[in-house]
């Protein structure tokens, strides 16, 4: 009987199998990351658009003047001071990124005059410019009947209440939250914390147990119920839905307190101070620019291939991350500052990349000062540190990428 050869079937080598089709999968990620970041390359489909939105548009500029009524007072320089720093810092802490302030005495009256550059919504920052928000917790005034059918806004004037001892400075925080309210539904309530170690609001708030104060801001009271529940919870309701208006409420609430009354007497649009330039312009002079500085690297021979190629690969991936990211999401971007975190990538996962052994200290204490910064800083130093820190985690991760890609064509290619 005749017997057929016998068939060797070789070892399927899955191992090979699986590293090859992570190289295809990360090598395609990585170019449609560069294809939807390069400039001049904004439609990569026919339904959908990437185009880097700037805040060339969005800028707006205006100037405020701003009067206070204390030629007589002997504290008055301490009052300007106050004010002016709780102004900046209220426009600050809500992300005008341009900010001037000076003070000027004319007729016995004092004057600041404050200007603005901003992207951010105008009708908001002429709130915060506008309104002092000097609070002052109100009892009602005995003498006045405020069941007075021909004066129903005699509940809501400040005049016809009593002082108390509690003003904003009484507080630790105001709190700005969503609560149920009389008709069982949400809605936005600022819940005023005191310190600790004060006794007088909780014998305040004892004292008035299910009697009606106020909360007087700027001269308009709004009446607060004292609940006879305990603990008793001190919930101011705040007429407001929107979620940006609340956290614009809170930033009132909780940046200082302004010390006197001032009346806005002027605004005025003034032009803007561009300080745009073309984007594609720019990132093709530093995309031109980085392949400059390797091609240099590379034909000097002072560093191994091994870590001009993670390094170039390193830049390539979180820079075309990042600028995808901002694309895809339409976040208005300022060029100049897209710029300078570009170049400082370039320049930090370089550094990073040669010196491997130093690479956590330098990540670390990169991304604290940025943290500070972006705690602490103003205008568009805050901006920069915050998009340095993402930055930051961005290129690590794109240093274990590039590690990773190149291990597996190495293996994949025998090299």
């Amino acid at each position: 009987m005749k017997r057929f050869p016998k068939i060797k079937i070789k070892k399927i080598d899955f191992k090979y199998i699986l590293n090859y089709f992570f190289v295809i999968v990360l090598t395609s990620f990585i170019l449609v990351a560069i294809l939807i970041s390069l400039p001049l390359t904004e439609r990569v489909s026919s339904q959908v658009t990437y185009d880097l939105k700037t805040k060339s548009e969005l800028y707006w500029a205006k100037d405020y003047t701003l009067q206070l009524d204390i030629w007589d007072r002997v504290d008055k320089e301490k009052i300007l001071d106050r004010t002016t720093s709780t102004l900046y810092r209220r426009l600050s802490r809500y992300g005008v990124e341009k900010i001037d302030m000076y003070t000027f005495t004319q007729d016995k009256m004092e004057y600041i005059n404050i200007h603005v550059q901003s992207s951010m919504p105008q009708e908001y920052v002429d709130e915060l410019i506008r309104s002092p928000f000097i609070i002052k917790i109100v009892v009602r005034n005995p003498d006045i009947d405020f069941e007075d059918p021909e004066n129903p806004y005699a509940v809501y004037l400040a005049e016809n209440y009593l002082d108390t001892e509690f003003t904003r400075d009484s507080f630790r925080n105001i709190y700005i939250t969503k609560l149920k309210n009389s008709a069982n539904e949400y809605s936005y309530f600022a819940l005023f914390k005191t310190w600790p170690w004060e006794s007088q609001w909780k014998v305040f708030l004892e004292d008035y147990q299910g009697q009606e104060v106020g909360v007087s801001v700027d001269g308009f009271v709004t009446p607060v119920q004292i609940p006879t529940t305990k603990p008793i919870v001190f919930a101011l309701p705040i007429s407001t839905e929107k979620k940006e208006e609340a956290k614009l409420i809170s930033l009132l609430y909780n940046t200082d307190s302004i010390p006197e009354p001032y009346t806005l007497i002027d605004e005025q649009q003034v032009p803007i101070e561009n300080v745009e330039g073309d984007y594609i312009k720019i990132l093709e002079g530093v995309l031109l620019a980085t392949i400059v500085i390797y091609a240099y690297l590379f034909l000097i021979d002072k560093t191994s291939k091994k870590i001009l190629i993670l390094s170039a690969l390193s830049t390539i991936i979180t820079i075309s991350l990042w600028v995808s990211y901002l694309k895809i999401m339409s976040i208005p971007t300022d060029i100049f500052l897209l710029t300078i975190e570009i170049l400082a990538m370039i320049a930090i996962l370089r550094i990073t990349t040669e010196n491997s052994e130093s690479k956590i200290v330098v990540n670390v204490l990169l991304a604290l000062i940025a943290s500070l910064v972006a705690i602490l800083g103003t205008g568009f130093a805050k901006i920069f540190a915050s998009d340095l820190f993402v930055l930051l985690m961005l290129g690590i991760i794109s240093q274990q990428i590039a590690w990773f890609y190149t291990t597996k064509v190495r293996k994949i290619l025998k090299i």
